[in-house]
């Protein structure tokens, strides 16, 4: 006969010992008492019901051998069921100005934003932080889970096409800039950047190229430990989705870039180590490139024909003399556009400036550069556009944004709505190629004296300026018509954000008809000053003297861009093969190697301290910890739940130890 219900429980709880203590009786209303010959429904066993602990086993050998015969099989789900609707309690609430915060989980991420796998970004001061500021950035920020005390917006991949231990997570890229926005500011002496050789690496990734059935999924918001480990637990198995999977190229792609982001928390090997630095040889050398191929579009160097490049070989071209006129033609006749986008700190994918500015390189002929470029910056014609919807909108807590601080000197704002800024971002890439006719000057006497609410009337009555008188200023050396197609180089610094935020909106700038190739005055100072390390458009203009007033505008951020295009070719091209040009890069280079040396011998001072082989000051040596002593100790901080364990003994009689 087998065993009742309550049988079965005192099994479980280790018999009637351990029941609690019976209540007092109290006294019951009055109610009718159903008698023996009357059985009531509640008189029944209430554990009547409870499986055996036999039954309770098989059950979860069964559920274990149903799981691994699931997984065995190709199952088709047209989109993955998440089991868990919510975060754990101690999630902190959604702001609504954060569009990740807000997706729902199981949704495509967003086009238009890079990610940084979330693994790689938790050990990011032990990987890739100098030894000198590991131990104290990782007690600062990393070490006890901090690391996961920040408000991180998870992305997952986990694809049955490249099936891996566990899902590959991702954080969008501004959010792991914010960490280390923090970290400089905590340590403003660490100087950690985002370089291009930890994007190489795939500590940044761009993954619009990915098609829709394997593009990472959103996840949830957690902020601690336990609610990322949560939501990562209820990632459903990955199954084939149904419908057209991508051809054999995009899914090698795909898995390589997965195991990219996987061997990303590894140790480098010597050889893949030796394999990156020619990689990175390789792209000093295209960086170099860039530079003189800006000399060439500028006159500042010979044009590079493949049938004069032998007897070429042996001259050597001599340094500019930036008070005459460049010596040489310009190359290809180009039109130069610089761009610059300012997006709202708090939703970056709400574009809310956008700068262009121009230059054409026949206003330039016949024309002395100047000192950097000094005298050409006249002939640069700026274009500030803002966002009409979202011009209350000003950004404060990363950088300092000065929407309606356009330098008058370059031109006036102009506000345009959110549908029509990418049909008037391509007007700029046509004939006039943003040529003004009238002074900027009067536009903006008219600005103040109408105010913002009137500025779009008065940027109409200046078109119609424009249409009805011819530029004096630059009708001489201009000689296009409108049918004529020009060569067109864009320009920027650290274009490619620049570029991801204009697709983002619907403008392809990179879809334009006779566009030559996009420079980056970022990577061309790189090459100027031999440094690796990224550099901000504020430094750049310091180190060539340029007044850089009211930074983080658009449109003087894009004339900004073109002036240090002008000063990095033209300073270049005048110090050509100069023994002053050699002497300031030897000096710039020992300068670092001496820093560098002297940080690794503080770093040996610091490893050294606190090892002693003597007594201290006061005699004491230390003593060993009796192991009574500590075993008393780790017993009495050792929990106990439950009724108290029965002693056991051995066949000999003494007590088990257990």
């Amino acid at each position: 006969m087998p065993a009742s219900g309550i049988e079965r429980f005192l099994t479980l709880i280790g018999g009637e010992a351990n029941l609690p203590p019976e209540l007092p009786p109290q006294a019951q209303p009055a109610t009718t008492i159903p008698t023996q010959d009357e059985p009531s429904e509640d008189s029944e066993d209430p554990f009547s019901g409870l499986p055996s602990v036999q039954e309770v086993i098989e059950q979860e050998v069964a559920a274990e051998e149903a799981a691994r015969a699931h997984s065995a099989k190709p199952q088709v789900h047209t989109q993955p069921q998440f089991t868990p609707k919510f975060l754990p309690s101690s999630a902190s609430p959604l702001s609504d100005a954060d569009a990740h915060s807000q997706m729902p989980m199981g949704e495509p991420a967003p086009r238009g934003i890079s990610f940084s796998p979330f693994i790689a970004v938790t050990r990011f001061c032990y990987k890739f932080v100098s030894h000198q500021w590991s131990q104290p950035l990782a007690t600062a920020f990393f070490d006890a889970n901090k690391i996961y005390h920040r408000a991180w917006d998870i992305y997952y991949i986990w694809s049955d096409q490249h099936q891996t231990a566990r899902p590959t997570t991702f954080v969008p890229e501004h959010q792991l800039q914010a960490l280390i926005n923090d970290i400089n500011q905590a340590f403003p002496e660490a100087h950690i950047s985002l370089t291009e050789d930890l994007r190489e690496d795939g500590l940044v990734v761009n993954l619009d190229n990915l098609p829709d059935e394997l593009r990472p999924l959103s996840l949830g918001r957690t902020t601690s430990r336990e609610q990322y480990d949560y939501l990562v637990a209820a990632i459903p198995y990955p199954s084939r989705p149904p419908g057209t999977m991508p051809d054999d190229r995009s899914l090698q792609a795909f898995r390589d870039m997965i195991d990219k982001m996987v061997e990303l928390g590894k140790a480098k090997s010597k050889a893949k180590k030796k394999a990156n630095q020619q990689v990175a040889i390789q792209r000093r050398q295209e960086m170099s490139k860039q530079v003189l191929r800006a000399q060439r579009y500028l006159g500042l160097l010979p044009k590079k024909d493949d049938d004069l490049l032998t007897s070429m070989n042996n001259l050597t071209i001599p340094p500019l003399d930036p008070n005459t006129a460049v010596p040489h033609p310009f190359e290809q006749d180009v039109i130069i556009i610089a761009i610059d986008v300012e997006a709202y700190e708090r939703s970056p994918k709400t574009i809310t400036e956008v700068g262009v500015a121009t230059l054409d390189t026949r206003d330039l002929r016949g024309e002395a550069p100047g000192a950097d470029g000094g005298d050409w910056r006249r002939h640069i014609r700026g274009r500030h556009f803002r966002v009409v919807e979202y011009k209350h909108l000003r950004n404060h807590e990363f950088v300092e944004g000065c929407p309606d601080a356009f330098r008058g000197e370059f031109g006036t704002s102009e506000f345009v709505a959110r549908e029509e800024l990418p049909s008037v971002l391509t007007s700029c890439f046509h004939q006039p190629f943003s040529r003004r006719e009238v002074d900027p000057a009067t536009v903006a006497t008219e600005e103040e004296s109408s105010g913002p609410d009137t500025l779009n009337e008065a940027n109409s009555r200046s078109t119609e300026k424009q249409s009805s008188s011819p530029d004096t200023s630059t009708e001489v050396n201009s000689t296009a018509t409108p049918e004529e197609k020009r060569t067109i180089v864009l320009l920027g610094h650290d274009i490619n954000q620049d570029i991801t935020y204009l697709h983002s909106i619907g403008f392809s700038v990179l879809n334009r008809s006779h566009l030559a190739e996009p420079l980056d005055t970022a990577t061309m100072f790189k090459s100027y000053t031999r440094d690796n390390n990224a550099t901000s458009l504020g430094r750049v203009l310091l180190h060539f003297d340029i007044d850089g007033w009211y930074l983080h505008n658009a449109g003087n951020d894009a004339v900004y861009t073109m002036q240090a295009l002008l000063a990095i070719a033209v300073r270049a091209a005048a110090g050509r093969g100069s023994e002053e040009a050699g002497r300031k890069v030897g000096e710039a280079l020992e300068k670092r190697t001496a820093d560098a040396v002297e940080m690794a011998k503080e770093r040996v001072r610091d490893e050294a301290e606190g090892w002693s082989l003597h007594e201290d000051e006061g005699g004491e040596s230390g003593y060993a910890i009796v192991p009574s002593m500590g075993e008393e100790r780790r017993e009495a901080q050792k929990p106990v739940f439950g009724p108290p364990r029965p002693v056991l003994y051995t066949m000999g009689g003494a007590v088990l130890d257990v």
